[in-house]
Parts: structure tokens; C-alpha cells; sequence
């Protein structure tokens, strides 16, 4: 790929000299790097690794391995079932500079399409709570999906403004991730066309949103607490100088070593924020870690109450699980905790059990691909039955009846419905192949 965008390059020149700028220059003929993340909810190398020519573990994360382009992980049921996420491979270490504990509550303010929200997922192992936000609506469908195939329970989606969501979680989060919307260089491989979008407006226009949602997001974390915020572009006006204008007006916030070892240090006067550039094993990406000194009176959230429902809980007896549940707007969630009212629009809070309809519950997706303890199990062992569940066709089974989860090798990746001699097909179809 050539780049002809002279403003970017004359920017890249003076940002890394005349020796790393032409390996930059270099790295554009390379094909993208790829990597593939375990879901260590679900699965662990050795599981994934018997299906998935898994590559090099990459030196951004511990869960993290490179995979070949032509290996298409992308289409294998493993994916559908939430077994791994994949993602470029510098995006990786933004959560590690988050250093999440088990029991944090987060905030992931622009979580769109999900690589680090699912990341926290993982590192909270079925702990604390994720509040994950997208502002764009089509973008927070994606993220939906995403999380939805993950198999966590402890996390609210969010589809609001900074400037709506972040009051009502004032002083409450132990960890704040940005992962801000910015120009993008980093994806110049990807999205060729891109290039041209590149302009010095475009540039300032991302910096000025950028210190807007960072002073936004510093009102959520308590004191004591980590932000991180991160960008996968290379220029110093979106990442150091945005950070440097934040600091100034946040005497409240410290800047610290990010803790990562991978890549270079950035261009801060401490060389405390982290860079990683395209010829470093990845595509690249930016770092910078904060806490937060001073106080923070925290609000106090709004809880929903439990609900109880005879079409619910005869599903749950029937199924020989007990849970705890919310109902909103007919449809059942399924929460180790209270749901929370917040005043934004909420896509998705807890598991989605199904939707009451009339007199009957029709169970939902999220539910079967979640849920490890139904007893209702068909386990599909021959390859053709496994590719007519993933198209969508009804599986000639006999001795199933009514609701049944359709595993793979001991993995969740659906369900259907039975008569006794087959199993209609419950895979929504926006998830069937051809």
C-alpha cells in the first residue's frame, strides 16, 4: 500500500525520524497483523487450539496469539459460541494497562465493537460489574452481539451520550477506559479510502471530542481509581498533547507508567505513556494510564426490584435451574444482582432468558449460549449436522422434545425446538452461515 496523504507523512517524519519513518514507510507493505483472543470464560488453549491453527502468543497479552489470515476463525462455530475474540493485536494491551481486579466496577465509555469490553469481561471473571457504552446506535448492535456471545452476565450496554451517562455514575467506577473515537491511522491498511480523511480539521475536530469525553469520564471514578485512554493513531496532537490539556485542567488526575513492557515509550516528558508503531509486531496504538488523587462523592444507583412470573418460573423448574430475574417491557433478564435504573437507553442488562407473549415465553438465544447447567443438551458430534444447525436447517434428530441447547463439543452455540422426531432451528438469523 502507498500512502499519499503529504500531511500524514510529514507528520510521521518529524514524529519518528528518518530512520523509523522509513521502516513506518516499510510496514505498509506488510500484510495486516491478526490475532486471536481466548475467552478464558468459556474455553482455554488447549480447547481452542484443537480447532484453530493458533500461531505465537503476541507480547501484548497473555491470552493472545497471532493466526494466519487464511485460516478464516472468523467462520468456525467456535466463534459463534463466544470462544475467542478477534481483534488486532496492539488493542490487547489497552486492558492490561487498566489492570482490572476481580470485584472492580468499570466503565468502558466507547466500547464499541467490543475487543475490550470482553477483555474485562475475562479479567473480572464473572465479578464485579462492566458498564459498557456506544454512543452510535448501529455500532452499539455490534457490541450487542458481541457481548451477548461472550457469556458474562455482570454488565449493563448502554447507548447514550457522554454527557447524559457519566453524572449518573459519579464516583462509582474503580477502573474508567477511553478508547476514543480518533482518526484512525492505524486502520489505514484496512480501510484504504481512509487516508484521504486525514486532515489537519479532522485531526484537531477528533482532539477537541477527545479532551470533552475524558473531562467527562473523569467525574465517574473514585478517588483512588485508574483511567486509561487510549487511541490507535500515531500523531501527537490526538494522544500525548490531549492528555498533557487534560492533566492541566485536572489537578485531580496523576499520569503513571503505563506498566507495559511491549512497543516504545511515548512522547510525554516522562515517557510514562506507551506507543506502539505498525513495524512493532501489530498495527499500533496508544497508552496512557492516570489515577485519580483527589475525592469523589459517589451517587447512589437506583435498583430494580425482582419480578415473578408462573410462565417464568414453570421454564426455570422445568429446565432444573433456579434464578433470580427482572421483567421490563415482557422481557425476562436473567441477574446475579439487581438491575439498575438508569436514565439512558439500556440494550442490554444481565442475560436475555426470552420474551413473554401472550401466554407463552419464547426463550432467547443469549440464554441457551450462556447457560452450562440445562439439562435439555443434543450434542452435535457429525460434521454435517453441526453445518445444518449453523445454515439454519432443522436437525432429523429423534427423542427431543420442546426446548433443547444445541452444543459442539461441549460448547453451547444455540438451541431449537422438538416434536419427538426433529429440531426446528432457533439460530437467529443474522449468526447462520451458508
Amino acid at each position: 500500500m502507498e500512502i499519499r496523504n503529504q500531511y500524514f507523512l510529514d507528520q510521521m517524519l518529524q514524529l519518528l525520524g528518518e530512520e523509523d519513518y522509513q521502516r513506518f514507510l516499510a510496514s505498509f507493505s506488510l500484510p495486516m497483523a491478526k490475532s486471536l483472543r481466548i475467552n478464558t470464560l468459556k474455553a482455554d488453549y488447549e480447547l481452542v487450539k484443537s480447532e484453530i491453527a493458533l500461531g505465537e502468543k503476541t507480547p501484548f497479552d497473555k491470552d493472545t496469539y497471532y493466526i494466519a489470515e487464511e485460516d478464516k476463525p472468523g467462520k468456525h462455530p467456535f466463534h459463534l459460541a463466544g470462544l475467542y475474540y478477534l481483534q488486532e493485536p496492539s488493542t490487547t494491551m489497552v486492558v492490561n494497562a487498566l489492570d482490572v481486579r476481580e470485584g472492580d466496577v468499570v466503565l468502558d465509555l466507547c466500547a464499541a465493537p467490543g475487543g475490550k469490553s470482553t477483555q474485562i469481561l475475562s479479567r473480572l471473571n464473572n465479578t464485579g460489574f462492566l458498564f459498557a457504552n456506544e454512543y452510535d446506535r448501529q455500532r452499539a448492535n455490534t457490541l450487542l452481539s458481541n457481548l451477548e456471545r461472550y457469556g458474562a452476565a455482570n454488565y449493563l450496554l448502554s447507548n447514550s451520550t457522554v454527557e447524559n451517562l457519566c453524572p449518573q455514575l459519579q464516583g462509582i467506577c474503580d477502573r474508567v477506559l477511553i478508547d476514543a473515537p480518533c482518526s484512525g491511522a492505524s486502520m489505514f491498511k484496512k480501510y484504504p479510502e481512509s487516508v484521504n480523511d486525514y486532515t489537519p480539521a479532522n485531526v484537531a475536530a477528533c482532539a477537541t471530542r477527545q479532551l470533552h469525553i475524558l473531562s467527562c469520564a473523569a467525574m465517574t471514578l473514585k478517588e483512588g481509581g485508574i483511567m486509561v485512554y487510549s487511541t490507535c493513531t500515531y500523531n501527537r496532537e490526538e494522544n500525548e498533547d490531549v492528555i498533557a490539556a487534560f492533566l492541566a485542567e485536572h489537578p485531580e488526575f496523576e499520569l503513571l507508567d503505563s506498566g507495559l513492557s511491549c512497543g516504545q515509550p511515548g512522547f510525554d516528558s516522562q515517557h510514562l505513556t506507551r506507543r506502539v508503531f505498525p513495524y512493532q509486531q501489530a498495527e499500533g496504538h496508544f497508552v496512557a494510564k492516570m489515577i485519580r488523587t483527589g475525592a469523589n462523592h459517589p451517587v447512589r444507583l437506583k435498583q430494580l426490584s425482582y419480578s415473578h412470573h408462573p410462565l417464568v418460573d414453570r421454564f426455570l423448574q422445568d429446565q432444573g435451574l433456579r434464578y433470580d430475574y427482572t421483567i421490563i417491557a415482557e422481557r425476562v433478564y436473567l441477574s446475579s444482582q439487581p438491575l439498575y435504573d438508569l436514565k439512558v437507553s439500556i440494550l442490554r442488562q444481565g442475560i436475555l432468558l426470552g420474551q413473554i407473549v401472550k401466554n407463552r415465553l419464547e426463550p432467547h438465544h443469549h440464554f441457551y449460549t450462556w447457560c452450562k447447567d440445562i439439562k435439555n443438551i443434543c450434542e452435535l458430534t457429525d460434521a454435517k449436522m453441526l453445518n445444518d444447525f449453523l445454515c439454519g436447517n432443522s436437525l432429523m434428530i429423534p427423542g427431543y422434545r420442546s426446548y433443547v441447547q444445541i452444543r459442539y463439543r461441549g460448547v453451547p452455540i444455540g438451541f431449537g425446538k422438538a416434536d419427538g422426531q426433529q429440531i426446528k432451528n432457533h439460530l437467529p438469523k443474522g449468526l447462520r452461515t451458508l
